[in-house]
């Protein structure tokens, strides 16, 4: 179904983008999908990616598991599962790009005070979480976007690095899990997707080195260089998410 030429671009974009999700356990999408939509129609990379990233943000959080802090994470999650669908309904009503202008600059705004500074004191960590988590299903409802909210509420309470990559990791593994039904049930997941899936495994594969490669970075990375570049990479996905309107 695909050429040799073909895969061995997917792969490489794969690779490069599991290398990113490696170090940060964030960032995989802001690489992949521009890069994949240019080979595969939205419609069928979205469902493929998400099929697939329950064992990528699995793999992630395997050898940095110890460091999971589940406190206060069921309000995170809990709250993230209530907005998805109001995060729906608020597609139905706002034009699609006017969301992903909005979030864009507000994520560009907030990464920015974040890299430069700027902390928001937050006095109930159950209330960050919460709001964090139904910002996330809200955004993840609407343009699939969960990662910013929680991202930066973590950066905002300047989140220990370890804690903070196994965190996320444990947050996304459990939104693919949750977009799985979803998908099913909005007929999402077409006898197509299960062809590319299968076609890419090989390049999903691969993609598992440049994991344990960027986990190995990750571990390695002085603290404050680590958050720097996490609020780099939020940046450019708030621009990302303009461009893309």
């Amino acid at each position: 179904m695909l050429s040799t030429g073909t895969l061995l671009l997917v792969t490489a974009i794969i690779f490069l983008a599991s290398f990113i999700l490696g170090i940060t356990s964030f960032g995989f999408a802001l690489v992949a999908v521009p890069l994949l939509n240019l080979i595969f129609p939205l419609q069928v990379l979205v469902p493929v990616l998400i099929i697939y990233g329950v064992f990528i943000n699995g793999l992630v959080l395997l050898p940095i598991y110890k460091h999971l802090d589940l406190k206060d994470m069921q309000y995170l999650v809990g709250a993230g599962i209530l907005g998805i669908p109001l995060g729906t309904v608020l597609l139905l009503v706002l034009d699609e790009s006017i969301l992903k202008i909005g979030i864009g600059i507000i994520v560009i705004i907030s990464a920015w005070a974040l890299y430069t500074g700027y902390r928001v004191h937050i006095k109930s960590e159950k209330l960050g979480n919460a709001v964090a988590g139904f910002i996330s299903g809200l955004l993840n409802g609407s343009i699939t976007m969960s990662g910013p909210p929680v991202i930066l509420f973590y950066s905002n309470q300047d989140l220990e690095k370890q804690v903070f990559r196994a965190n996320l990791a444990f947050y996304f593994m459990l939104t693919n899990i949750i977009n799985l039904p979803v998908l099913y049930w909005g007929g999402l997941l077409t006898p197509q997707v299960f062809q590319y899936s299968a076609a890419i495994l090989p390049s999903v594969l691969v993609g598992a080195i440049g994991i344990i490669l960027g986990s190995k970075v990750g571990t390695k990375m002085d603290g404050p260089l680590f958050h720097r570049l996490s609020l780099i990479l939020i940046f450019l996905m708030g621009v990302m998410s303009i461009v893309s309107a």
